[in-house]
């Protein structure tokens, strides 16, 4: 066959796409750099071969992002085949991490294929083009140039056994053109488009034949021109034969007189024993190939004509040239020798270098979170890709956001904002820019938000290509919530025809059109032409959430070092799991503790003292004076002498229960708009060993939640408490109150006994009792928590995180068998990391959760607690 030059290819794919027949196979492309150049090339020959296809071009750089995800747009499409095509250099820089991301498409890959993608083609990216050490580079094992082969390798040796999935190799196309004709640095650095029209000519034709080969409508048999195989160049197709035999390609022969035969027993006796069927007489040649094809029973497009002759049958044949010694290369290039790679065992991989990630790494365009778990999480490879989004006002950016938004087609509104619009945009202009730990990619995006009459309308969301996939829109989503302060968000938006990525994404908002269980604003995504949204129902109570948190902890002790001066029992200790704990240096009181985590949260609120309207402190201790309110001291140190304050004394459970006692004051008091709430803990160290009054080991230490009225952030929904006085004095000292005081010359110093014979005390040794008691709190801490739940209209099943007390290991697993969540969702390695910091607990791991990204927007979290009394408490949360 000929090889049209790339111009005719693409004539001819722009007449094929508006008149050609109906397609039967679906073709979806993802790749790291701009893609759309390689159809013509792939689409002109497959429908030669009787394989018609449409094309759907999936978004730039997600290529893993859309393997792994079954709702997304790709996988939307039903792909019968899905062509998969990284580069080195959107990987990042040279350097170990090569192998693991480019074997996380790999893995990818596989996942598509045996999930929703029948057959999958991954082209192997080829060699960066500029080493990195220039000439030098071929002579370093940690070159650029080595560690591409050598991921190039691993991603082959890791396909190779593997059903549905084809390989490709772009380094093979780029030999053909040539480096210095391959590479286009203008058409990618305007374009993202990083080859000329030669290579993408190769690079399409290669991955064709895959396909051709892989439904079967390859040649499966060469006809042989022989009236031009005479004066000896038939001996020229000896090794060629034999190649065609290894491939299983059936030959046979074409001639106008018998007298062919002797002439080509003499000069090639290989290629008379080879012949499978021939036709000879006079007539057009294309009646001798079907006579070829009858014989071989197979069709006339599955037999390739093979000849010398330009003007034989011009565009439907192997043109031989006139020189013998580049037949084979020529018979090569026409793809006659394909044959599928024979089954292989992978070998073992080879073990990473010492820079190698095991997990957690990730290409910002085709990267997951390690080798081996790209193919099971798409959680695990956003958040490997550690992206970070800055959303801010436009403050001398206006020309660059006019221009990003200018520039953006598949995620935007399609409300066709210009410069000058822009400039006069009546509302909040604000700026997005986002980096990963592949590098910064500036500004971004830009959003554009007014309010009016309780609503919050968004008229300009637009996002470049580059940063989609990395869950950059729920970042931002996120901001746009919180902006809001609680009130409806009406996404105004037109469809473009090409803006199909932003009105997927708003579609399939939770509580579109609706209210979604627990928002913390109602989100709308309408046309212009659709009507305002009704007001929504008054949510039960208040709304308020956690403007910023703060903490005041002491240094960390080791607990297996300091146990042995607190408890002989070393065993127990060691049971329970706990690492460290802190214990504050003499001399700092609970209100010192508490004083400072107040401030802390307040100077991360940017919040003055003065504008406190309410300061609630939860104690589980006692504090430095008897006869004395530390929730006024507080109050007063703090300098927020116009808010009221609030002593909260319920144990453990105070700073998860100070919840509702804030719902409360907000509902009954309308000018309250800020509140501070601290949970604090000091031992009192002669009444309380640390180590042996319960199954905790116990630290100092304070935590504090600023918290205002309408704000959308980490909202409350709901608080729940079970109390049951029955058991009021199981956790009780003696002595030290109105019915005991102490005494001056006492024998010995009071102290709270162990809960072993507190136990035996209070049930008079009946072991049944105590199990019932055990069980019951078991069940309790169940019940509240869905009672929370049903309250807030959410089910226990919602739930993202349950932030329990800092209870052991062992009581933290049960915990989270209980309420039938991973042990993982709890505060277990919080918990351990920190002891029981009383009612500090729950707000200082939720601080470590929000501050590490492990809480995204719309998330669920329960705050729970049991603590003397009896009292079991819950209070939900939505981030």
């Amino acid at each position: 066959m000929t090889a049209p030059t790339p111009y005719r290819i693409r004539t001819a794919w722009r007449e094929l796409s508006r008149t050609g027949p109906a397609p039967v196979l679906r073709i979806g492309l993802l790749a790291s750099y701009t893609v759309d150049q390689l159809l013509p090339y792939l689409g002109v020959p497959l429908h030669e071969a009787g394989l018609p296809a449409r094309f759907r071009v999936g978004p730039f750089d997600q290529i893993v992002r859309q393997c792994l995800d079954d709702r997304g747009e790709t996988a939307a499409g039903e792909p019968d085949v899905l062509i998969l095509a990284p580069r080195f250099e959107e990987l990042g820089p040279a350097g170990p991490r090569w192998t693991t991301d480019l074997l996380a498409v790999a893995d990818a890959a596989r996942t598509a294929a045996e999930r929703w993608a029948g057959t999958v083609v991954l082209v192997l990216p080829a060699l960066p083009d500029e080493p990195d050490l220039g000439i030098g580079d071929a002579g370093s094992p940690t070159g650029s140039t080595a560690l591409a082969t050598r991921a190039r390798e691993a991603v082959r040796a890791r396909l190779a056994a593997l059903p549905g999935v084809l390989v490709a190799d772009a380094e093979d196309a780029v030999r053909e053109v040539g480096a210095g004709q391959a590479h286009h640095p203008t058409m990618f650095r305007l374009a993202k488009v990083p080859y000329t029209e030669e290579l993408f000519a190769r690079l399409g034709a290669r991955i064709a034949r895959l396909l051709i080969g892989r439904f079967g409508a390859g040649v499966r048999a060469v006809a042989l021109d022989a009236d031009g195989l005479s004066g000896g160049a038939a001996a020229a197709l000896r090794g060629p034969l034999r190649a065609l035999r290894r491939a299983g390609t059936r030959v046979g022969l074409c001639a106008t007189d018998e007298a062919v035969w002797p002439a080509l027993a003499k000069e090639c006796p290989e290629l008379v024993a080879a012949v499978d069927a021939a036709v000879i007489g006079p007539g057009p040649i294309d009646e001798r190939l079907a006579g070829v094809a009858a014989a071989l029973d197979l069709p006339v497009r599955a037999v390739a004509l093979v000849t010398t002759d330009a003007g034989l049958r011009p565009g439907a044949s192997v043109l031989l040239g006139e020189q013998p010694d580049g037949w084979a290369a020529t018979l090569a290039a026409a793809g006659l020798f394909d044959r599928p790679a024979p089954p292989a065992v992978p070998p073992a991989p080879e073990p990473l270098g010492p820079e190698e990630p095991v997990a957690g790494s990730a290409a910002g365009s085709v990267a997951a979170s390690g080798a081996g778990s790209a193919a099971g999480s798409l959680e695990g490879f956003v958040a490997g890709l550690q992206v970070v989004v800055d959303v801010r006002p436009v403050a001398g950016q206006l020309d660059a956001v006019a221009e990003v938004v200018a520039r953006a087609k598949d995620f935007t509104l399609g409300n066709e904002q210009d410069a000058e619009d822009l400039a006069g945009y009546a509302g909040e202009l604000l700026a997005v820019s986002v980096r990963d730990r592949f590098g910064d990619y500036g500004l971004s995006g830009a959003v554009g938000l007014r309010r009016a009459d309780g609503v919050c309308t968004v008229d300009l969301f637009s996002l470049s290509c580059p940063v989609l996939g990395r869950r950059v829109e729920d970042e931002v989503l996120g901001e746009v919530v919180r902006r809001a302060e609680g009130a409806d968000v009406v996404f105004r938006y037109r469809e473009t025809g090409h803006n199909g990525a932003a009105v997927a994404f708003l579609r399939a908002l939770p509580g579109t059109g609706g209210t979604g269980a627990g928002q913390s604003a109602r989100l709308h995504a309408l046309t212009w032409d659709a009507p305002a949204p009704a007001a929504g129902p008054a949510a039960a109570g208040v709304r308020f959430g956690v403007v910023a948190l703060g903490e005041s902890l002491p240094e960390a002790c080791s607990v297996a070092e300091l146990a042995p001066s607190y408890t002989a029992d070393l065993d127990r200790i060691r049971g329970w799991g706990y690492r460290s704990f802190h214990r504050a240096p003499d001399g700092t009181g609970l209100t010192d503790l508490a004083v400072e985590a107040g401030e802390r949260a307040l100077a991360e609120a940017g919040v003055a003292a003065e504008e406190v309207d309410l300061v609630v402190l939860a104690v589980a201790d006692l504090a430095e004076y008897l006869y004395w309110d530390p929730a006024a001291a507080t109050q007063a140190r703090l300098g927020a002498r116009r808010a009221e304050a609030v002593l909260v004394n319920q144990a453990c459970g105070g700073g998860v229960a100070a919840f509702d006692l804030v719902a409360g004051r907000f509902a009954v008091h309308p000018d309250y708009r800020t509140a501070l709430l601290i949970g604090a803990n000091r031992v009192c160290e002669p009444y309380w060993n640390r180590m042996e009054i319960n199954t905790s080991v116990y630290s100092d230490g304070a935590a504090a939640a600023v918290l205002r009225r309408d704000h959308g952030g980490c909202r409350w929904l709901a608080t729940e408490t079970i109390t049951d006085g029955d058991y009021a004095d199981f956790m009780r000292m003696d002595v030290g109150g109105a019915a005991e005081p102490f005494r001056a010359g006492a024998a010995e110093q009071p102290g709270v006994r162990n809960p072993q014979d507190r136990l035996d005390d209070f049930f008079r040794g009946d072991v049944r009792a105590m199990y019932r008691f055990v069980s019951m709190i078991r069940s309790r801490g169940r019940e509240v928590v869905d009672r929370a739940c049903a309250r807030a209209g959410v089910d226990r099943r919602d739930l993202r995180r349950v932030i329990h007390f800092n209870d052991n290991g062992r009581q933290l697993a049960d915990l989270a068998r209980d309420l039938g969540v991973p042990v993982e969702r709890t505060n277990v390695e919080s918990a351990l990391d920190h002891g029981h910091i009383g009612c500090a607990d729950q707000l200082v791991t939720l601080r470590r959760l929000l501050a590490a990204g492990e809480l995204a927007t719309g998330d669920l979290v329960a705050l729970t607690s049991t603590s003397s009394g009896m009292h079991w408490v819950c209070t939900l949360l939505q981030v």
